[in-house]
């Protein structure tokens, strides 16, 4: 079967395939404003070693490619780093995101609405750009990393995580499978990957030399994440997804219940009395601007 799945992150800094495949500022965006406390909960476990990476302290200037929410936007100037912005193309995330912060008391944060590979970033003016799963989704990646190159100080530090391959994160791929496996018509064989697109890290390790970065290291993260408290939860979230809505919309009511009763089933061997978890597989990329 297509190693295909459902996307997953917090937000974006690009469009994403042809035609928009993932319509940020639209349905996508909403739908990860609606999810936020529950995906912030899930990737929690990255934020730190995120920001540890890139050397985010006291008066760090920080850019956040693909900020979503703003959790690590905010988390930045938790430790007060500053100017931080946070650069995304949903307008609906950012506007959470400010919501956010001035709920949280949290001050020097700017949410900016912009594509990567085509914003106006003044020179050198970053100690660090930083993402959380926010980079993957390029449809022209060259342009966007050196645009980051551009934007960083010498010597600046660029640090994102992406995740591995599909087959090594099942809290993503799971319930995709299930589908795609009951409904293998239902998704186009080209299809793009965002959520994987750099999953191998000699590609990333070209594309980032390329793009004016040297002292590239790409360390993996690996762990079980918490996916929810139950299985209902989870459940409900993986379903709620736009393409998960789009693929079983058009499809029998038998058979995407049968598909749906599969999916429960697989989330109760991974459920226990604290919570569901699932294995989770990223890389922890950094590199310096030349």
């Amino acid at each position: 079967m297509r190693d295909m799945d459902d996307d997953a992150g917090t937000g974006a800094a690009g469009a994403a395939g042809p035609a928009g495949a993932l319509d940020w500022d639209g349905e996508h965006g909403a739908f990860w404003v609606r999810e936020q406390e529950h995906q912030d909960a899930v990737l929690r476990p990255f934020v730190a070693p995120l920001l540890d990476a890139a050397g985010v302290e006291a008066g760090t200037a920080v850019l956040d490619v693909g900020c979503g929410c703003g959790a690590t936007t905010r988390a930045a100037a938790e430790r007060g780093a500053a100017p931080v912005v946070g650069l995304d193309l949903s307008s609906a995330m950012l506007a959470r995101g400010r919501e956010l912060a001035v709920a949280q008391g949290i001050e020097g944060v700017d949410f900016v609405q912009g594509d990567a590979q085509a914003h106006p970033f003044a020179p050198a003016t970053f100690d660090a750009v930083i993402s959380r799963f926010g980079v993957m989704f390029f449809d022209d990646p060259p342009t966007a990393f050196r645009a980051f190159a551009h934007a960083l100080r010498p010597d600046g530090i660029l640090a994102f995580v992406c995740w591995q391959s599909a087959r090594r994160n099942p809290h993503i791929s799971l319930p995709m499978r299930a589908i795609v496996t009951a409904f293998p018509d239902a998704l186009p064989r080209d299809t793009p990957q965002p959520p994987f697109s750099m999953a191998e890290p000699d590609d990333v390790r070209a594309l980032l030399a390329d793009a004016g970065f040297g002292d590239v290291e790409c360390a993996p993260i690996e762990q079980q994440l918490r996916v929810g408290d139950d299985v209902d939860q989870v459940l409900a979230h993986y379903l709620a997804g736009p393409m998960a809505r789009r693929l079983l919309a058009r499809q029998p009511t038998a058979e995407v219940d049968e598909v749906t009763a599969r999916i429960r089933e697989q989330l109760a061997e991974h459920a226990g009395d604290g919570g569901v978890h699932l294995g989770a597989a990223a890389w922890l990329v950094t590199a310096r601007a030349r």
